[in-house]
C-alpha cells in the first residue's frame, strides 16, 4: 500500500524556485510507485481568501476555512489562518490544519525558510523540511530597505520568526538543504547530523543542449520584480560589455516584468533595443530559449542555489553568476562558468566578455556543465536523496510496530502463571 505524503508549502505562484521544487518532488514521489503525494498550501498573504482577516469584519464570523485551489495541473488543499495580516499567526498551529495533516503517513514541508514547520505542531506524524534558506538570510535585504519604521518592523518580525525557526528545526526528523550554503547556515543552528544536501532535480531530457550549439543571445531567467535579483547590476554590466565587444549579442530577460524603475534605467542606458523582455516561459518553450542562448547570467544578491542555474547547465550553457551563496554548489569556477563578487558590475562584465571572445572556452564549459547536471542534479539523482530518507524512516517505523505487535501476541498466549 502506498504511503501518503503531504507536500506542504506557502508558495502558489506559477514561476520561481519553490514551484519548481514542488513539481519536482511531486513527480519524484508519484513515479516511485511507493508514495502518494498530495498538495497542501498555507496562508501567506494578508488578504488570503481562506483566512480570517482582521481588516475584513465579514470574515470574523466564518473564521478560517479550507479551500480546494487549482494550480497548474494539480489541486492544492489550501488552509486559512486567523489574522492573516500578522506574520507570526501564519506559523501557528490550527485545529483544521492538524485534522488534515493527521491523514498522512509523512509530512514534507517545501518552504523558503523553516518557521512554517510550526504549523504542524500537534500533528503526530514524521516531519521533513526542505528549505532554501534561513529566516535572517532570507530577510537581510528587507531589513536594509525602506524607512526607519519599516526597517524596525522588519527587524522585529525577523526576531519573532527566528523563535519559530528554532522550534521548527527541533521538530523535524531531517532537513533537506537546497545548497551547500544553505546546509552550512542551517547546521549553524541545528549542529551536524540532521541536515542533508538536497538540491532540486532538473529534467535533463527536457533541458538538453542544442544538437548544433550556435548561441545568438545572452539569457537571464529570474523573477525580476524581486529586488534581490539585482537587475540594475546586470544592466550596468551589460552596458559595459556593449562598449567593449563589437556586435555583442542581445540580452534576453525571461521572467515576470521588471519594475517601472528598472525599465527607466534600461532606457537611460540606451539599451532598450538590445534587451528583450520575453516574459515568463515554461516547459519546452523555456527549454528552447535556453538551448539557443550563448551563455547564462545571474546577478543576484542572495540565492539559496538558483534552480535556473541547474536548468542552464543541463541545457549546455556556461554560467556567469554572482558568488551569492548557493550558486557555488553547482558552478565550478573556470570549469563550468565564473562566479563574480556581489555588486561588482566590472567583474561581471569581464566574465561575460571573456566568454564572448572565447567560443572554445564556452564549448568546454558547456560540456562540463552538462556532465555535472546529469551526474548530480538529474531527477533520478536528486530524487534518490528524498526517497532514501523516507524509506529508512518508514521502514524502520514499520519494523518497530511489527516487533511490538509480535511481543504483544507472544505475551497474550503466555500462561498466566508466567506473566
Amino acid at each position: 500500500m502506498k504511503k501518503r505524503v503531504a507536500l506542504i508549502t506557502h508558495e502558489m505562484s506559477l514561476v520561481g524556485g519553490l514551484p519548481t521544487m514542488i513539481t519536482f518532488l511531486y513527480r519524484t514521489l508519484l513515479e516511485s510507485g511507493r508514495y502518494q503525494p498530495e498538495l497542501i498550501s498555507l496562508a501567506t498573504s494578508a488578504s488570503d481568501s481562506a483566512s480570517l482577516q482582521l481588516k475584513a469584519p465579514r470574515t470574523w464570523f466564518r473564521g478560517a476555512k479550507i479551500e480546494q485551489v487549482p494550480w497548474h495541473d494539480f489541486v492544492f488543499t489550501h488552509v486559512g489562518v486567523w489574522g492573516s495580516e500578522l506574520e507570526f499567526q501564519r506559523y501557528r498551529r490550527r485545529r483544521k490544519l492538524t485534522e488534515v495533516l493527521q491523514r498522512y503517513d509523512l509530512l514534507q514541508f517545501v518552504v523558503g525558510s523553516p518557521p512554517w514547520v510550526c504549523t504542524a505542531d500537534g500533528a503526530d506524524r514524521p516531519i521533513f523540511l526542505w528549505t532554501a534558506t534561513t529566516t535572517r538570510a532570507d530577510r537581510a535585504s528587507q531589513m536594509r530597505r525602506g524607512s526607519i519604521l519599516r526597517r524596525a518592523w522588519s527587524s522585529l518580525m525577523v526576531r519573532i520568526s527566528e523563535r519559530y525557526e528554532r522550534r521548527a528545526l527541533k521538530a523535524t526528523h531531517s532537513v533537506f538543504a537546497l545548497s551547500e550554503y544553505t546546509q552550512a547556515t542551517v547546521q549553524s543552528i541545528t549542529g551536524p547530523g540532521k541536515v542533508v544536501l538536497a538540491p532540486c532535480g532538473v529534467d535533463t531530457d527536457l533541458f538538453r543542449p542544442a544538437e548544433k550549439p550556435d548561441g545568438s543571445y545572452i539569457v537571464c531567467v529570474a523573477r525580476f520584480s524581486d529586488p534581490r535579483k539585482n537587475l540594475a547590476l546586470l544592466l550596468h554590466a551589460y552596458a559595459m560589455v556593449q562598449k567593449r565587444v563589437a556586435a555583442a549579442p542581445d540580452l534576453y530577460l525571461i521572467g515576470d516584468p521588471p519594475s517601472e524603475e528598472a525599465r527607466l534605467h534600461l532606457q537611460s542606458l540606451g539599451l532598450a533595443h538590445k534587451v528583450k523582455l520575453i516574459g515568463p516561459k515554461q516547459g519546452e518553450e523555456l527549454a528552447e530559449l535556453y538551448r539557443k542562448a550563448f551563455f547564462f547570467v545571474l546577478t543576484s544578491n542572495e540565492e539559496g542555489l538558483g534552480i535556473v542555474i541547474l536548468e542552464a547547465m543541463a541545457s549546455g550553457l556556461p554560467v556567469v553568476s554572482t558568488a551569492c551563496g548557493g550558486p557555488a554548489t553547482a558552478v565550478v569556477e573556470a570549469e563550468t562558468g565564473f562566479l563574480t563578487p556581489i555588486g561588482d558590475a566590472s567583474a561581471m562584465a569581464d566574465a561575460m566578455e571573456t566568454l564572448l571572445r572565447d567560443p572554445a572556452l564556452c564549448a568546454r564549459m558547456a560540456k562540463a556543465g552538462r556532465r555535472i547536471a546529469e551526474e548530480r542534479f538529474s531527477l533520478a539523482a536528486a530524487g534518490k536523496v528524498f526517497l532514501d530518507r523516507y524509506d529508512d524512516l518508514l521502514n524502520g517505523r514499520e519494523s518497530e510496530l511489527q516487533c511490538q505487535e509480535s511481543m504483544e501476541d507472544s505475551f497474550s498466549v503466555m500462561p498466566a502463571a508466567l506473566r
